[in-house]
Protein backbone atom coordinates (compact mmCIF):
# COMPACT_ATOMS: atom_id res chain seq x y z
CA UNK A 1 0.00 0.00 0.00
CA UNK A 2 2.77 2.46 0.91
CA UNK A 3 4.47 1.82 -2.44
CA UNK A 4 1.30 2.83 -4.27
CA UNK A 5 0.93 5.94 -2.12
CA UNK A 6 4.56 6.90 -2.73
CA UNK A 7 4.19 6.44 -6.47
CA UNK A 8 1.07 8.64 -6.54
CA UNK A 9 2.74 11.37 -4.46
CA UNK A 10 5.71 11.41 -6.83
CA UNK A 11 3.29 11.73 -9.78
CA UNK A 12 1.50 14.60 -8.04
CA UNK A 13 4.81 16.34 -7.33
CA UNK A 14 5.67 16.08 -11.01
CA UNK A 15 2.30 17.60 -11.94
CA UNK A 16 2.72 20.46 -9.46
CA UNK A 17 6.22 21.23 -10.78
CA UNK A 18 5.38 21.01 -14.50
CA UNK A 19 6.87 17.63 -15.26
CA UNK A 20 9.99 17.63 -13.09
CA UNK A 21 10.97 14.08 -12.22
CA UNK A 22 10.82 13.20 -8.51
CA UNK A 23 11.40 9.44 -8.95
CA UNK A 24 14.86 9.57 -7.38
CA UNK A 25 14.12 12.13 -4.67
CA UNK A 26 14.94 10.74 -1.23
CA UNK A 27 11.99 10.01 1.04
CA UNK A 28 13.52 12.24 3.71
CA UNK A 29 14.51 15.22 1.55
CA UNK A 30 12.58 18.31 2.55
CA UNK A 31 10.20 19.33 -0.20
CA UNK A 32 11.28 22.96 0.10
CA UNK A 33 14.79 21.84 -0.80
CA UNK A 34 13.36 19.84 -3.70
CA UNK A 35 12.05 23.00 -5.38
CA UNK A 36 8.57 23.41 -3.85
CA UNK A 37 7.50 26.79 -2.54
CA UNK A 38 4.51 27.45 -0.27
CA UNK A 39 2.06 27.70 -3.17
CA UNK A 40 3.34 24.40 -4.59
CA UNK A 41 2.91 22.77 -1.17
CA UNK A 42 -0.64 24.09 -0.85
CA UNK A 43 -1.47 22.77 -4.32
CA UNK A 44 0.10 19.39 -3.51
CA UNK A 45 -1.75 19.06 -0.21
CA UNK A 46 -5.08 19.94 -1.85
CA UNK A 47 -4.45 17.32 -4.53
CA UNK A 48 -3.58 14.72 -1.89
CA UNK A 49 -6.72 15.51 0.10
CA UNK A 50 -8.90 15.17 -2.98
CA UNK A 51 -7.25 12.02 -4.33
CA UNK A 52 -7.04 10.14 -1.03
CA UNK A 53 -10.30 11.57 0.40
CA UNK A 54 -8.52 12.96 3.47
CA UNK A 55 -8.64 16.13 5.49
CA UNK A 56 -5.23 17.43 6.54
CA UNK A 57 -5.44 20.07 9.23
CA UNK A 58 -3.04 23.01 9.29
CA UNK A 59 -0.94 21.68 12.18
CA UNK A 60 -0.37 18.38 10.37
CA UNK A 61 0.28 20.14 7.06
CA UNK A 62 3.19 22.07 8.58
CA UNK A 63 4.88 18.80 9.62
CA UNK A 64 4.40 17.04 6.27
CA UNK A 65 7.54 18.35 4.62
CA UNK A 66 9.00 15.17 3.06
CA UNK A 67 7.70 12.45 0.77
CA UNK A 68 8.22 9.92 3.54
CA UNK A 69 6.14 11.89 6.04
CA UNK A 70 3.37 12.29 3.46
CA UNK A 71 3.36 8.56 2.71
CA UNK A 72 3.23 7.62 6.40
CA UNK A 73 0.50 10.16 7.14
CA UNK A 74 -1.69 8.99 4.28
CA UNK A 75 -1.18 5.30 5.10
CA UNK A 76 -2.06 5.93 8.74
CA UNK A 77 -5.15 8.03 8.03
CA UNK A 78 -6.48 5.93 5.15
CA UNK A 79 -6.57 2.85 7.37
CA UNK A 80 -8.28 4.70 10.21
Amino acid sequence: MKDDIEKKIREMLSEVKDGLNYDNTSLDRELGNAGLDSLDMATLLLSIQEHFDLTIDDDDAERLDTIGKLVDYIAEHKSA
